[in-house]
């Protein structure tokens, strides 16, 4: 079955010539034969081989301003041990706990930080991935500490009990993921035994207790994984940076050499996991989202050495395929779907693979899932009698060798982890690392009838999804997600049905030829590329109702282009029922456009048509010739658009499931939800509109399209390989489509910020799925208005500060949850804002108070902060500000960002690294004690979101006003943890009497040892201990944490100074005794609150023609 088998390995052997690096004299080999480049590709290349037979990639990139490493291992879930699952996804997360070298398990990620870089990791089947990012300048530094992941970890016994909780987090953060529920279920249902039916993730159960049920010690199973297939021969390495290729490769020789070799440990899988005995089922299950999905899987061997000829790439094509004649086109027409996907199975398995063929199903189209079944095998039977078409291929391959030689540089690293996809393909040729994406040369018509074959109903499963099922009693449960399902034999007649010669479904054909297809690669005045590049638009054309900013190519001599339309419609959202309608509207008007203008996508032409709160955008995008028609087509399609009575009833139903699966949001995304609702005008709570849809119909919807475009301002940004003349043209053209009566832009209806009162406001929510382990606190600080630009650039650098810190004591130390950051924002002319958050399984007031403490600690690490500390950081600042813009779609999002906001602050980076240059590390200082300490911060505004999980105690309104949050976090964290032996009045009273007593009795112990013993005294005292002695330290985890929060910094947080103007009492908000006032109603405390002005640009817009 396995084709690669008749296909021999490249040979990764002659080309290859021995090289010594240039300072150190350590001896690798280099490829020194042909690699196949692009034309607009600047990279210099260097493909060597270690001593230990480690492949590394090097690039030198002249214009980065970042560099980026990337390490790739051919072990992930399919090596783990039975009995430790998850234990590969569990050794890369230890991999960052310390190394021999650098001991402190927060060192790479603080020096990845420090430098404004990024990092992550993660488990795939057969493939871990690491990565990092990182300025230029810290590179060396930053690839020290990374080559010791791969030389000398330490694997800490200390971090094991704590990296687990965070593995365990995780895990407990995928309960809700439909994909992920659907695959354990696929993982479940295949070939006992096959490595494929492990589960990946990982758990306490599965870890911990694990070993304990099998007499392991985790720790020494960790080491043994690692010292047998972390070995050098199944590594990968790539490194990326503006560096020489010769320094480049003495990095990778010197650091790198010491990876040990172990010899070839990947194991090859010829056996497919989903063997005969498990084909031809129909496997339903439960989804946690309202929706209706099928997916066809078909077992196909591994085709990556077919990469010259990719049959399954033509054969996707087509059935994915949009255009009249698609499958999908007839399940539109039918209203039976509204997506279809198709193509090979992503992971990098070795031996075998998957086609998979995917159908987002309506309501409707769920009931006629055996109808679809049959469309797809009359299309796959429809392609095999008209047998594989050469244009077809011509056609795919041409725009795959234009897309190559017209590729657009992404950041580095995007490229860095791009490269390794490619040379980790053992089929893949030296030659082509750099163009496998541009190799499909080969038409091989016995291929692809040959892969044809596999997609046949004697060789297929299909899964079926939904939130309940029609007379299918789901009674079987996946153990580790909780998924339930049920698997049926497909009837042999109907599988009969779909494999007869005769199978036909009327109107299903091949796609016409691609009109779309680019033929004009002319660049326009090239006399102007090499030259300084103009870092602003200039506004061509300036009237009552459209303002028309255009930018030549200067710099990338690329023959693409943008053209954005950004139209400020007042109706668009005016009102909940308006906001939903024009929702419904771009949704419809974009799966009509997707089936006309299919071709248009597959020609590298990008489209899109979307409502805001305030405007409709229209973007389009790629090879600048076919750009001004696709504009029109798609105008002229907006301005005439009908509603169509089957599309109608489809989006209805679709929007309908979509208000439900809200309630399926994590819980830090709904935090995130409920911000944007307090801070925004005019952003309708998605109840409010979901209450509007039931009195919507199809005039009522068609009503508002046709008015919708009556009064508008439009702002026009065409950047790219396009001349004046024809900017003109085009604005003349959508003027002319679009006919509005005047709407001034300094008239024009946006969003605004509220400028809040000074004072510390709580939002409390109950997660609205019952089923969520997981609780959410999200802490917004405003600092400043967003228009001080040194303010704002003040931020930026406490947000790089914070982050790494916070990271680190929350989510590292105290394992409070998986989703831990720190981020800094922004609202539309309002002010800027630092964000906490914290997503786990403690109370949201427990996380509130690590919280403060992190607040209260944070200065003094302020003032420790070392010169050189302060001067690393606004460095990396201003190297990312120096960057040079990658690509022309870049560009002009920059420059659609200034126009849109109305600043106009094209040298906005300028200005930033103008105030970075000469800002002063007191001035941190100074900008943390005047908005983010409350000790300090005269006007200091604070508002939390706290998202609460149904399976933990919540405290009523009552609660929040009679206790403070020392007491209320307590006892949250008692009651979690087991012990109800005092109510919350007794732990109140707790507190205060030891409190008490620590302030009479300096010496007495403040250590969360003796703390629990007291607290255990009192709650003998009231009803029965907590746990017994031994169980103490190992249950009370959270409560000897929250204890020591309470009693211990009794200090830190003292009572909130109540500096608001208003009485918000008297709409029924609520005062804590610390000085806190929870909203009951945010739309309530909105409206006691004044909103930020607009505001109208200080620079004088003058157009270069007039109107």
């Amino acid at each position: 079955m396995d084709f690669c088998k008749n296909y021999p390995l490249p040979d990764w052997t002659s080309g290859f010539e021995n090289r010594k690096t240039s300072v150190s004299q350590l001896p690798y080999e280099e490829y020194t034969g042909p690699m196949e480049k692009s034309a607009s590709d600047t990279n210099d290349y260097k493909l060597i081989r270690l001593p230990n037979n480690l492949v590394v990639m090097c690039v030198q990139d002249a214009e980065t301003e970042t560099a980026a490493a990337t390490m790739s291992v051919n072990v992930g879930s399919n090596m783990d041990p039975v009995e430790l699952q998850g234990l590969a996804h569990f050794l890369e997360h230890m991999l960052f706990m310390g190394t021999e070298k650098y001991a402190d398990e927060n060192e790479f990620t603080s020096f990845i930080s420090e430098h404004s870089g990024d990092s992550n990791a993660w488990t795939q089947f057969s493939r871990t991935t690491f990565y990092f990012g990182i300025t230029n300048d810290a590179f060396e530094e930053a690839l020290d500490r990374f080559a010791s992941f791969f030389t000398s970890p330490l694997f800490k016994q200390d971090c094991v009990d704590r990296e687990l909780c965070a593995v365990d987090s995780e895990f407990k953060g995928l309960l809700n993921s439909d994909f992920w529920r659907s695959h354990q279920i696929e993982c479940k249902l295949c070939s006992s035994g096959h490595p494929y039916s492990k589960f990946m993730p990982g758990n306490i159960e599965t870890l911990q207790q694990g070993a304990k049920d099998h007499g392991l010690d985790l720790h020494e199973e960790l080491l043994k994984f690692y010292n047998k297939y972390y070995s050098s021969d199944i590594m990968k390495l790539v490194v990326y940076g503006n560096h020489s290729l010769e320094q480049l490769a003495e990095w990778a020789a010197s650091k790198f050499s010491d990876v040990k070799s172990r010899g070839d440990s990947v194991q090859r899988i010829f056996d497919h996991p989903a063997s005969a005995e498990f084909l031809g089922k129909a496997v339903y299950y439960e989804t946690v989202d309202d929706t209706h999905t099928m997916s066809m899987d078909f077992p196909v061997p591994e085709v990556k050495a077919m990469y010259r000829s990719d049959p399954f790439n033509y054969i996707s094509h087509l059935i994915r395929h949009e255009g009249q004649g698609s499958v999908m086109a007839y399940l539109k027409q039918k209203g039976w779907a509204i997506g279809l996907s198709a193509g090979m199975n992503t992971n990098q398995n070795k031996g075998f693979s998957e086609f998979n063929i995917s159908i987002s199903a309506t309501p409707e189209g769920f009931e006629h899932y055996e109808d679809i079944m049959r469309a797809v095998f009359a299309y796959v039977r429809m392609l095999v009698s008209s047998g594989p078409q050469e244009w077809v291929h011509h056609e795919m391959s041409s725009l795959m060798k234009i897309g190559f030689d017209y590729r657009k540089k992404s950041d580095a690293v995007s490229q860095a982890l791009n490269y390794m996809d490619h040379i980790f393909n053992e089929y893949l040729a030296p030659e082509h690392v750099l163009s496998k994406s541009c190799a499909y040369e080969e038409f091989d018509f016995a291929a692809i009838l040959h892969c044809l074959s596999f997609i046949n109903p004697d060789n297929f499963r299909v899964f079926i999804g939904a939130l309940k099922h029609k007379s299918i009693d789901c009674s079987e449960i996946e153990p580790y997600f909780g998924a339930a399902y049920h698997v049926d034999t497909i009837p042999a007649d109907f599988l009969r049905e779909l494999a007869s010669d005769d199978i036909h479904v009327d109107g299903l054909g091949l796609p016409e030829k691609n009109e779309f297809m680019p033929t004009d690669f002319t660049i326009k005045n090239t006399d102007m590329l090499g030259t300084a590049a103009v870092l602003r638009p200039t506004l061509l054309k300036l009237n009552d109702n459209f303002e028309l900013w255009f930018k030549q190519d200067d710099q990338f001599s690329t023959t693409k282009g943008s053209i954005s339309l950004s139209i400020n419609v007042p109706t668009v959202s005016s009102s909940p029922q308006n906001h939903i309608m024009s929702k419904l509207y771009c949704s419809m008007l974009n799966s009509d456009l997707g089936e006309d203008l299919y071709n248009a996508a597959c020609a590298g032409l990008n489209f899109y048509v979307y409502p805001t709160n305030s405007t409709v955008e229209i973007y389009v995008a790629g090879f600048s010739s076919k750009l001004p028609e696709l504009l029109k087509t798609i105008v002229e399609r907006v301005s005439t658009f009908k509603v169509d009575s089957t599309q109608f009833l489809v989006y209805m139903a679709k929007f309908k499931q979509a208000f439900g699966n809200v309630a399926n949001y994590t819980p830090v995304g709904l935090c995130g939800t409920y911000t944007n609702y307090i801070n925004n005008s005019s952003m309708w709570h998605y109840q409010l509109v979901e209450s509007e849809l039931s009195k919507i119909n199809l005039d009522k919807l068609q009503a508002h399209v046709d008015s919708l475009f009556d009064v508008t301002f439009t702002k026009m940004c065409m950047v790219g390989n396009f001349d004046e003349e024809e900017a003109l043209k085009v604005a003349d053209n959508v003027q002319d489509v679009i006919k509005p009566s005047p709407n001034l832009g300094y008239t024009s209806n946006k969003v605004r910020a509220y400028n809040f009162e000074p004072g510390y406001y709580v939002h409390q929510l109950q997660m609205p799925n019952d089923d969520c382990v997981n609780s959410a606190v999200e802490c917004s600080i405003y600092c400043g208005l967003q228009s001080d630009k040194r303010q704002a650039v003040l931020l930026e650098i406490l947000e790089e500060v914070v982050h790494d810190s916070f990271f680190a004591q929350i989510r590292t130390k105290h394992q409070l949850g998986y989703k831990v950051g720190a981020s800094s924002s922004s609202y539309l002319g309002g002010k800027s804002v630092l964000t906490l958050h914290i997503e786990g399984e403690s109370n949201p007031m427990f996380m509130t108070l690590h919280i403060n403490r992190f607040i209260h600690e944070m200065q003094q690490r302020l003032i420790d902060m070392t010169d050189e500390q302060f001067d690393n950081r606004v460095k990396s600042l201003i190297n990312i500000y120096q960057e040079r813009i990658k690509n022309i779609d870049e560009e002009a999002g920059i420059y659609k960002g200034h126009v849109c906001s109305d600043t106009y602050n094209f040298n906005l980076c300028d200005i930033k690294i103008g105030f970075l240059q000469s800002i002063a590390k007191g001035e941190l200082l100074e900008f943390w004690n005047k908005y983010v300490n409350p000790s300090t911060a005269s006007g200091y505004t604070r508002i939390d979101v706290q998202m609460w999980s149904t399976k933990i105690w919540k405290p009523t309104v009552g609660d929040f006003k009679e206790y403070s949050a020392k007491t209320l976090a307590l006892y949250g964290c008692m009651h979690s943890e087991g012990n109800d032996a005092l109510d919350i009045g007794k732990v109140n009273e707790f507190i205060t009497t030891t409190i008490a007593t620590r302030k009479e009795q300096s010496d007495v112990s403040d250590d969360s040892g003796s703390l629990l013993a007291e607290l255990n005294n009192a709650s003998l005292s009231a009803s029965g201990a907590m746990y017994t002695a031994g169980e103490s330290a190992e249950r009370a985890t959270h409560t000897g944490t929250a204890l020591e929060l309470a009693i211990k910094d009794r200090e830190t947080f003292g009572n909130y100074a109540d500096v608001s103007r208003t009485n918000f009492a008297t709409i029924g908000m609520e005062k804590t005794p610390d000085g806190i006032w929870l909203m009951t109603d945010y739309r309530k405390f909105q409206a006691t609150q004044q909103q930020f002005s607009l505001g109208i640009s200080s620079e004088v817009l003058v157009p270069k023609y007039s109107s």
